[in-house]
């Protein structure tokens, strides 16, 4: 049960700092004249690493305009040599054995 309550408070913490991360992301974006989405993430939680209770929000790195860019990131190929089984294992096994015995 402990594991349980423990899992549940790490998912609450991490929801918690993702909250306050885009709060100050939106503040900074507000601040430097630029869409939310252009603050950076990883600056804006630097700063609440390192701040102090009462610092001044310095402002944060602005990531590039991207425009035109809507799709997500994707791999563009796989990579190891080997094929991708797309077999339940006892079909492709049996497939394997039926080649070795063929071959």
């Amino acid at each position: 049960m402990q594991a349980r309550g423990r899992r549940s408070q790490e998912r609450w913490q991490s929801t918690r700092w993702s909250y306050f991360v885009r709060l100050v992301m939106t503040e900074a974006a507000s601040r430097q004249g630029v869409a939310v989405d252009r603050i950076s993430f990883v600056d804006a939680l630097r700063w609440l690493l390192d701040s102090k209770a009462g610092d001044e929000l310095v402002p944060l790195k602005v990531n590039p305009d991207r425009s035109g860019r809507a799709e997500p990131r994707v791999r563009k190929r796989r990579a190891k040599e080997f094929p991708v089984i797309k077999k339940p294992h006892s079909e492709w096994r049996k497939q394997l054995m039926d080649n070795t015995l063929a071959g």
